[in-house]
C-alpha cells in the first residue's frame, strides 16, 4: 500500500486487539511519517468548547459566539490547522485532488464510532465551488464515513473564506438556508453538523442558526482541523 500523501510505502501496525478480531481493522491511508506532522487536539489540551489549542480554558471564539448567540459552543476537532493540514487542503480542495478526501479515513471513521447522533449533515459547497472543483470536498470526506442527510444550501460569497482575514470573517452574513426536505423535527433529537476547516466558527454559527431557526436543537459541530 501506499500513502495517500506522499506516496511512500505505507505499512499498517495492527494492535493484539485488530490482529484477534477484537476490533475492526481500518486500514490507515497515512504513513507514520505523515501522521507524525500531525497535532491532535483535545479538550484536555485547548478550549473546553472547540478544542483550539490555548492557555486558558475557552477561547476568545467561542466567548464571543457565547454573547452573541447565548450558547454554550459544542465543537470538536481532530487535528491542528498546520503547515501540513494547509498543504494538504491546498492539494484536495485548490488542486483537485479527490482521492486525498479518504486521506483520513481511519481517524475520523474512530471518532464515529464514539459519538452518535440522530442525524448527521455538512457544510455543503455553494454553487459556484461546485462547478470550479467539480465535486463537494466536504461530502466526499464525510459520505464514507457518516449516513449524510443534505439540509443546507450555501449561497455564493463575495469571496472565499481562504481569501479572508479573522475580521471579515467574523463579519461575514448570513449565506444559508434549509434545503426543504421532509425531516421530522420532533424526532431528531441530537444533530451534528460537519465541516472541513473550523477557523472562527463563523460559518458553523451560521449553519447553526439557520437550523435553529427551522425548530432543530441539541446541535453540535465537528471538523477535521480547528
Amino acid at each position: 500500500m501506499k500513502c495517500l500523501n506522499c506516496n511512500n510505502s505505507l505499512v499498517n501496525n495492527w494492535s493484539l486487539k485488530e490482529l484477534f478480531g477484537i476490533e475492526e481493522m481500518i486500514p490507515d491511508n497515512l504513513c507514520q511519517f505523515c501522521r507524525s506532522r500531525l497535532i491532535i487536539l483535545s479538550a484536555e489540551k485547548g478550549c473546553s468548547r472547540c478544542f483550539k489549542t490555548i492557555d486558558n480554558n475557552i477561547c476568545q471564539d467561542c466567548l464571543l459566539w457565547e454573547k452573541k448567540y447565548q450558547i454554550i459552543n459544542c465543537h470538536q476537532s481532530l487535528f491542528e490547522y498546520n503547515r501540513f493540514i494547509h498543504s494538504y487542503f491546498k492539494n484536495y480542495k485548490r488542486y483537485g485532488d479527490i482521492l486525498l478526501a479518504e486521506l483520513f479515513f481511519k481517524d475520523l471513521y474512530k471518532w464515529s464510532k464514539y459519538h452518535k447522533f440522530d442525524l448527521v449533515t455538512y457544510i455543503p459547497a455553494s454553487n459556484g465551488h461546485l462547478k470550479e472543483r467539480g465535486f463537494d470536498p466536504v461530502w466526499e470526506m464525510y459520505h464514507d464515513v457518516f449516513d449524510l442527510t443534505p439540509m443546507l444550501v450555501k449561497l455564493d460569497a463575495d469571496k472565499p473564506q481562504a481569501q479572508k482575514n479573522r475580521y471579515e470573517r467574523l463579519q461575514t452574513p448570513q449565506t444559508f438556508y434549509l434545503h426543504s426536505n421532509n425531516v421530522d423535527i420532533s424526532t431528531k433529537n441530537s444533530i451534528l453538523i460537519l465541516d472541513d476547516i473550523y477557523t472562527t466558527g463563523r460559518t458553523m454559527m451560521h449553519a447553526r442558526s439557520a437550523l435553529e431557526i427551522a425548530g432543530f436543537k441539541n446541535i453540535c459541530t465537528f471538523s477535521l482541523s480547528r
